[in-house]
């Protein structure tokens, strides 16, 4: 477990008028999300129902009713936050009453509707996402074997879609002419979630087996899927995450596919979500913890700073900022990077720690190139405490 002088503090201003019942359950369930994703003594997340004071990380929630709309306080801090470049998420009942309880300063902000099935622990969750706690970046790849999942994986495609990830099924995503093999494993790295449909015939595919052996050596997050027909399992999936669908769950269309039933769809979409949330998390904290024992074990000190990061002071004085990506390094790795050097030393060193083993020529010089002259270094999980 990460050593850390004080816990991150990040703060979430409550603006409300009589949502007392969704604020309780609200702060009940992000104390159940930090609780299941392991950083309940990492981080703390206050929910405050005054202004917000200090530099911690923070964003605003409007808890909308028909007593917010016109309500004089509430616009007044709505106005002050938003001036203040603090991101505002509305929350109400239903969106299509949004105009009825939310004031016209937040008009232009997308909503969050309280409904459906445990709506606290959803909004937990995207409370967290936009804290950078947990990844905005849902990224799902879908395994499957074409001759029996292909229809139930397109459902999946779309369900997961209208759910804010961004799902791969080789069928859409690969182009003509384009090395498979090679895609895939771009993907895979990128992605670092994988979702297996553990149909009757999965067993038998060479390109399944691949992809699930690629992602455990590649210490990725899986969730399998298991048809009620009890299949044979996909060799080296022993031990692993399972979903088991019940004889309801499944159908079949027209073509004689199975498919699955909508209340099937919504459990899956649950459970990906959580078991998302916690893989990505899991990955982020492996990284921390592999700089934090090399520094360790070369004398080295380490804070630990809001989004992911690390301060870390060797034995002679010199200073690093140490960020760390779940997933191959992107643009905006590197300018959060360059950004929390600029706001904690800007005289210090800075590194960009990433999971992905595979770095695509191709991606390695346009990240160069997008580095340009600002001394900021990429290196590879496996390289980590490695001497040049």
């Amino acid at each position: 477990m990460l050593e850390l002088i004080v816990p991150i503090v990040y703060q979430v201003q409550l603006l409300h008028v009589s949502r007392q019942n969704w604020l309780d359950q609200l702060k009940q369930a992000i104390l159940e999300e930090l609780t299941d994703l392991g950083l309940q003594n990492v981080l703390t997340v206050n929910l405050e129902e005054g202004p917000i004071s200090g530099d911690a990380p923070s964003l605003v929630l409007i808890l909308g009713c028909q007593k917010t709309k016109n309500n004089l306080s509430m616009k007044a801090e709505l106005k002050n936050a938003i001036d203040n470049g603090l991101l505002v998420l509305p929350v109400v009942e239903d969106l299509d009453s949004f105009s009825d309880q939310i004031p016209d300063e937040a008009s232009k902000l997308n909503a969050f509707e309280w409904s459906g099935d445990n709506p606290a622990r959803r909004l937990a969750r995207t409370v967290l996402e936009q804290l950078n706690i947990e990844d905005c970046n849902r990224r799902v790849f879908i395994s499957h074997r074409r001759s029996d999942g292909l229809a139930a994986a397109e459902q999946l495609h779309d369900s997961l879609t209208r759910q804010r990830f961004k799902p791969f099924i080789d069928r859409f995503s690969i182009g003509p002419g384009e090395d498979v093999q090679e895609k895939i494993a771009d993907v895979l790295e990128d992605f670092a979630f994988l979702l297996l449909l553990e149909t009757p015939d999965a067993h038998k595919s060479n390109w399944v087996y691949d992809e699930v052996e690629y992602a455990l050596a590649h210490t990725m997050g899986v969730l399998i899927v298991r048809w009620p027909v009890s299949p044979e399992p996909v060799p080296g999936s022993a031990g692993l995450p399972r979903l088991e669908l019940e004889y309801r769950d499944t159908d079949r269309d027209s073509h004689g596919y199975d498919i699955l039933t909508q209340e099937a769809l919504d459990k899956i979409n649950s459970a990906v979500e959580a078991a998302h949330a916690r893989a990505i998390v899991r990955r982020r904290r492996n990284l921390l913890q592999g700089v934090q024992d090399s520094a360790k074990e070369r004398g080295a000190t380490c804070i630990p700073l809001k989004d992911w990061a690390l301060d870390v002071t060797d034995a002679t004085g010199a200073q690093s900022i140490v960020c760390v990506s779940p997933r191959l390094p992107t643009c905006g790795d590197l300018q959060r990077l360059d950004e929390t050097r600029k706001e904690i030393a800007p005289s210090a060193a800075a590194q960009l720690i990433y999971a992905a083993r595979h770095l695509s020529e191709s991606k390695r010089k346009h990240l160069q190139w997008v580095v340009g002259d600002r001394s900021l270094e990429m290196i590879p999980e496996n390289a980590i405490g490695v001497r040049k």
